[in-house]
């Protein structure tokens, strides 16, 4: 039996974990709506989303136990959905590449951001405007490099990618775009009132 083990893969083995569970054995998982009943049809070597699965199996079982214990017995039908809607509600799993994907497209679009917003500061200083977008878009990939990306690639589920990519938007897209709008502005005042 140990050799069979040993040449399972990782992720028949948190398939294997997450089936032989107690209440994925007495049918909670199903009645609660967990999401952790088809787990057949996640390719095993999708480790990222069964790992983010597993967590999500820890959680289900904590907030069944909970209930159980607060009510001091087993949980009807609609208590288990009500536990199911909790532990969904925390966020639906992603898989990695979903998740790397996501980083990308963040990183692009910071690199185009500064890339115009540094750029027009050389049109400015009159100087040129591709120099000071490469140097702008130099700035949009370093911070994607070093805070973003690995941030937003790490996630495991929607919510957190959508809450990160929201925060930033809020803080690196709006400072470069204000640095953008500030040089539109010096811009045309030198041209306006200085040529």
């Amino acid at each position: 039996m140990e050799k069979k083990i040993e040449n399972m893969s990782k992720g028949t083995l948190i398939k294997a974990d997450i089936y032989s569970r107690p209440f994925a054995m007495d049918g909670k998982y199903t009645t609660g709506r967990f999401g952790l009943d088809n787990l057949e049809m996640i390719k095993d070597s999708d480790i990222f989303f069964l790992e983010t699965m597993r967590m999500k199996a820890d959680l289900a079982d904590k907030y069944i136990l909970e209930a159980m214990e607060k009510k001091g017995g087993d949980l009807s039908r609609e208590e288990l959905i009500s536990v199911g809607e909790i532990v969904n509600s925390i966020g639906k799993p992603i898989h990695r590449s979903e998740a790397i994907g996501t980083a990308i497209v963040m990183s692009l679009t910071l690199i185009i951001c500064y890339g115009i917003a540094v750029g027009i500061w050389g049109l400015v200083f009159r100087k040129s405007f591709l120099l000071f977008s490469f140097f702008g878009g130099g700035f949009g990939l370093l911070i994607s490099i070093f805070s973003v990306a690995p941030v937003i690639a790490g996630q495991r589920t929607k919510e957190r990618i959508k809450n990160i990519t929201s925060g930033v938007h809020f803080i690196w897209s709006s400072l470069a775009i204000i640095m953008g709008v500030l040089g539109l502005v010096i811009l045309i005042i030198k041209l306006l009132f200085f040529t």
